[in-house]
């Protein structure tokens, strides 16, 4: 046999794809150049051609189990990891949305001091009258363009909203509420 396995494998392949009847037919083509072109049948002791072909069936197809095999474990071994990564995930995903809210309370001090920093920012909005008055004008545009957004409060910078005796804001992990 030839040091490189693939090197009639153009050929074989052009060959296989002219026998409509699939492996069967190709492998008669191939015996019936032997019995015709050579003396693989005649030329050695009897039966020992017959010895010659089960060897070579036989290692080429423990060959192709071996490898067979190895790629079906190599998939249930991906299969297995692709799954254990997914029950993970969902594990994190549930402990994550089961995690309990935290309260914190503020102290006197802190209480004032965010209650100033509200009214500061309430201020600076105020003063920065230009900026505030072309965000109207967008979401005066908006809800003239969308009826059912007609009335509806908009949503603040947090995602939340500005009420008069209370403001909140949330993210995925949190509401912040303050009551003004």
């Amino acid at each position: 046999m030839s040091n490189d396995p693939e090197k009639f494998d153009s050929m074989l392949l052009a060959m296989a794809q002219q026998h409509e009847g699939g492996v069967k037919d190709l492998l008669g083509t191939i015996v019936s150049f032997l019995a015709r072109k050579t003396d693989f049948f005649t030329g050695g002791q009897e039966g020992e051609w017959e010895k010659v072909v089960k060897d070579i069936f036989y290692t080429h197809a423990k060959k192709a189990r071996e490898e067979a095999d190895k790629i079906k474990k190599e998939k249930e071994e991906a299969d297995r990891r692709l799954k254990d990564i997914q029950q993970k995930k969902e594990q994190e995903r549930l402990a994550r949305d089961f995690e309990s809210a935290t309260v914190k309370e503020l102290t006197e001090e802190e209480a004032e001091k965010l209650q100033e920093d509200i009214e500061n920012d309430k201020k600076s909005k105020n003063e920065s009258g230009d900026a505030g008055d072309s965000d109207t004008e967008m979401a005066d545009a908006v809800e003239e363009d969308d009826p059912k957004e007609k009335g509806k409060l908009k949503p603040n910078s947090g995602n939340g909203c500005d009420l008069e005796h209370y403001r909140w804001t949330q993210t995925l992990e949190e509401v912040e509420v303050r009551v003004l």
